[in-house]
């Protein structure tokens, strides 16, 4: 098992990441997607892959590799890809689909977990759906503004061989990343 990083969730979802997965993260750019990614990256001294941004602390410009040296520069018992969509938006969903299967499947025959970003709103439904098929575990984050507050939401849409939790989890993002809400909004 790999921890997610994230103190409380390993809990809810059985002990934590199973080696050998392939998770995506899905949701909007503001919803905690990079800390959560960052968490599991740090708490598995995993490495984390950037495509699409100017790379921070702890983090590795990997943006014009080809799906071959992406692969390649992936190493240790843990990696993220931020983003999937960036992949996809860039060479196309059949690329995609071969980084999440066949050029990582040494990595994952080597228990090694990959944690792949994917951006809601950038792709047709029938993308996300192959995506989500090849994904061993796929969860959802969201934020909502209700009135003044923020509020976000972590769901399990998909741990293969796992039962789902029948809820959504709050969270919040501190300065050390995010946080499982114990507390719920009341309107």
């Amino acid at each position: 098992m790999r921890t997610s990083g994230v103190p409380g969730l390993d809990p809810v979802i059985g002990g934590g990441y199973r080696a050998g997965s392939r998770i995506v993260m899905y949701g909007s750019p503001l919803s905690g997607m990079e800390s959560l990614a960052a968490q599991f990256a740090k708490a598995n001294r995993g490495v984390y892959l950037l495509l699409d941004e100017e790379a921070r602390d702890g983090m590795f410009p990997a943006g014009g590799l080809s799906i071959e040296d992406l692969a390649h520069d992936i190493r240790g018992d843990a990696a993220v890809v931020d983003s999937l969509s960036t992949i996809i938006l860039d060479r196309g969903i059949a690329q995609a689909l071969r980084f999440l299967t066949t050029t990582t499947a040494a990595f994952r025959n080597d228990a090694g977990c990959l944690l792949c970003t994917l951006y809601e709103g950038l792709h047709t439904p029938y993308e996300e759906a192959l995506v989500f098929r090849q994904a061993d575990i796929v969860i959802r984050l969201t934020a909502d503004l209700h009135q003044s507050q923020i509020e976000r939401r972590l769901q399990i849409m998909k741990y293969r061989g796992m039962r789902l939790p029948d809820r959504t989890i709050p969270f919040v993002i501190t300065g050390e990343g995010l946080e499982l809400s114990t507390t719920s909004r009341v309107v």
